[in-house]
């Protein structure tokens, strides 16, 4: 037992770690390169066509959970408006182009899938959380602290700053989902596994997109789970719910956002989120 549970440890960091650490690198060179006056030029108005390509940008940003929220902060206080910022934000935790990159390890139609499903999930709970909730800023700012005391290094200096910098943040959690993937693999059937994740339990969706709430599964850790389910039998539909919600879905994001919002506002955020994102996925099931 314990040595197929090191063999199946092997093999995922095996698959996952080398596109783990490029895709981080990725992120830091985007981050440092992208200036973030290229993202506000769009965040001004409340129509569709912005708000969608908010939705898509934020899909493609390389930045995670702990870096679009003080962003986003940002940009609302610079004048943005919510129906922008929420949308920018809810698809800039579901995906990034280094978590895209990473998901890649599951092959290029799930990428794509995961991307498209991030952009329609920023906008249904940027037009559903601002319509039903009407957020108000408050008045205390959140802040990127590694960023401002990057900021003045050279530009070498900077990358790999930041790429140490996300090893750091992310690795851990990166290691104890290759952890929970070979335990999945290792103690749960296919046939355990499609009755909680498969096609016929409407419920999976909803339950997977729950499931990270108590990890912080951000730029791309999310993906040696998804990888051990989908090879058990889950439904795509609910490993794409599970994948978009668990970066923002989650307690270490609710302790930010209740800071930005408030705990009223940040706790119907999550639970729009969590919805939707269940919604979708229950809806690509039915789909297929």
């Amino acid at each position: 037992m314990q040595e197929n549970f090191i063999k199946l440890l092997l093999h995922y960091s095996q698959d996952l770690l080398p596109a783990f650490l490029f895709a981080l690198l990725i992120s830091a060179i985007l981050a440092e390169i992208i200036p973030e006056s290229f993202f506000e030029k769009i965040l001004s108005s409340n129509h569709f066509i912005p708000v969608f390509l908010a939705s898509i940008i934020g899909a493609l940003i390389p930045l995670c959970t702990c870096g679009m929220i003080p962003l986003a902060n940002k940009f609302q206080k610079k004048g943005a408006s919510w129906l922008i910022v929420v949308s920018f934000l809810t698809a800039g935790n579901a995906s990034s182009i280094s978590t895209l990159m990473l998901t890649l390890v599951l092959g290029v139609r799930i990428a794509l899938y995961r991307f498209l499903f991030s952009i329609i999930f920023g906008m249904l709970v940027a037009y559903i959380f601002v319509l039903f909730f009407k957020p108000k800023n408050k008045s205390e700012s959140i802040n990127n602290d590694h960023t401002e005391a990057c900021h003045g290094k050279p530009l070498p200096q900077r990358i790999i700053s930041d790429f140490i910098s996300l090893i750091v943040s992310f690795g851990p959690w990166v290691l104890i989902s290759i952890i929970i993937a070979s335990f999945i693999s290792l103690f749960f059937s296919t046939d355990v596994i499609t009755r909680f994740a498969g096609t016929g339990n409407l419920l999976s969706p909803f339950l997977l997109s729950i499931a990270g709430f108590p990890f912080y599964f951000c730029a791309g850790s999310d993906i040696p789970i998804s990888k051990a389910l989908l090879e058990k039998g889950a439904s795509l539909g609910s490993i794409l719910a599970f994948m978009n919600a668990a970066p923002g879905v989650n307690l270490t994001s609710f302790l930010v956002y209740q800071k930005w919002l408030g705990v009223k506002n940040a706790t119907a955020y999550l639970i729009v989120s969590f919805v939707i994102c269940g919604v979708l996925g229950l809806t690509f099931n039915l789909l297929q």
